[in-house]
């Protein structure tokens, strides 16, 4: 069951305007009418286009999310499909049925001006598209233009032209053509069984992934990266940590006399770089030159590789990193440095990287704006290697450069996002 129009475009809630405009072209290369000959393309396509419009817009996306689907279509639309009148499905062998859109009777009537008529080379198009306070309707013909709007309230209005023709018949929606043409320019306008189209939006695995939101998982995933290098660093020092324990049971409670026990030496602990120099977590296969060069070499070719299908792919090149492409990176640097220097350097470089491109991205969504401060805190372990690489670091240094500030204050994105997750907005 289609839940709502993310479902529908197959994104996760928290996906930018760059990554909703790519699922909706992806949507139109299966259902556009010029594209797919199925009797239901044309519903389809309508209730993929109005999610579209709602979604791509960040004023109304923004009182989508406050309102819910259920609520946003009866107070601000008229004859949108709601999660009662339509379905979808993911495989590609259930009944016909089962794929298909449903609309009610105030559907059908709203969106039946948006039905592309075929004529032969030459002839004109009309599109349309309504929402639910204004009605604009933009008609194209050979050589000219042409734009009337609906009347009655006008408090929101959009203007749709629908343009060009194609082997003698006509593309309706200005917005869509575009999606059209590039189906057309990459060869790509078959629907049929195995092209690849049909690959991108009916792989049942490619249609859970899109749905997933990934964000929180992954700052959780390396902070417990990061505790496990903790841990790691004490079951390696436990005799050295049992007698500073020890030390500091005798002391008591006197603040003082802990700074002194802490400050006057390491008690034994062997400084952050000189631990992950040590540690082997599988036996080097080359030598230590070579092998270095080796696992740069894979985060070299992880982010080639991503540079390079942006500028095939996308229109932007320079445009926000997304989070499949966080995803990659993080891959690569995690699995890296964690044959380096272990869970702990593989923390420490991960935090950074996975907390600021998550604030980056939420700040670029309507609702919460996460502040950039989150990011502090989880920067404090590789101030640490800095200090102790400059020979300025000390057991109290360590202690709240490793410790403290990267497990409390690394906590606060984590926990207060999934506090809005499951508590509420």
């Amino acid at each position: 069951m289609t839940e709502d129009f993310y479902d529908l475009l197959e994104i996760p809630s928290d996906a930018s305007q760059d990554e909703i405009k790519d699922a909706y072209r992806e949507q139109v290369r299966v259902y556009h009418p010029d594209l797919n000959d199925d009797d239901r393309a044309q519903a389809q396509f309508t209730a993929v286009k109005t999610a579209y419009d709602i979604l791509g817009d960040p004023v109304e996306r923004q009182a989508y999310d406050r309102l819910g689907h259920e609520e946003y279509v009866a107070k601000r639309t008229s004859g949108l499909p709601s999660p009662d009148v339509w379905t979808s499905d993911d495989g590609g062998d259930e009944e016909a049925d089962d794929t298909e859109l449903r609309y009610s009777e105030a559907e059908t009537q709203s969106t039946s001006s948006a039905t592309a008529s075929s004529a032969t080379a030459g002839s004109a198009t009309a599109g349309s598209r309504t929402t639910g306070r204004s009605s604009t309707t933009a008609s194209a013909g050979t050589g000219s233009t042409a734009g009337t709007a609906s009347a009655g309230t006008t408090s929101k209005s959009s203007s749709t032209t629908g343009t060009g023709t194609r082997n003698g018949t006509a593309t309706a929606g200005g917005g869509d053509t575009e999606a059209a043409r590039d189906t057309d320019r990459s060869g790509e306008t078959s629907t049929q069984p195995g092209s690849r189209a049909e690959t991108v939006i009916g792989n049942p695995v490619t249609r859970w992934w899109r749905r997933q939101n990934f964000s929180l998982p992954l700052l959780w995933l390396s902070l417990l990266i990061y505790v496990a290098g903790l841990a790691h660093v004490a079951v390696a020092n436990e005799s050295p940590l049992g007698s500073l324990w020890a030390d500091l049971r005798a002391t008591g409670a006197d603040p003082a006399g802990i700074w002194s026990l802490l400050s006057e030496s390491r008690h034994g602990l062997e400084t952050s770089i000189a631990f992950v120099q040590r540690v082997e977590v599988v036996t080097p296969p080359l030598e230590p030159t070579l092998w270095n060069a080796t696992l740069a070499g894979v985060v070299a070719l992880a982010l080639g590789t991503l540079l390079v299908m942006r500028v095939v792919r996308r229109e932007t090149t320079w445009s926000a990193v997304t989070i499949d492409e966080t995803i990659i990176v993080a891959l690569a640097l995690g699995t890296t440095t964690m044959l380096v220097g272990g869970p702990l350097l593989a923390g420490a470089v991960l935090m950074p990287l996975l907390f600021s491109v998550i604030v980056r991205h939420t700040r670029r969504l309507p609702g919460w704006t996460p502040s950039y401060l989150y990011v502090v805190p989880v920067l404090a372990p590789a101030a640490g290697f800095i200090a102790t690489a400059a020979g300025v670091a000390s057991l109290p240094v360590d202690l709240a450069a490793f410790v403290l500030v990267p497990l409390l204050g690394g906590l606060a994105l984590p926990v207060r996002a999934t506090v809005l997750k499951y508590i509420g907005r």
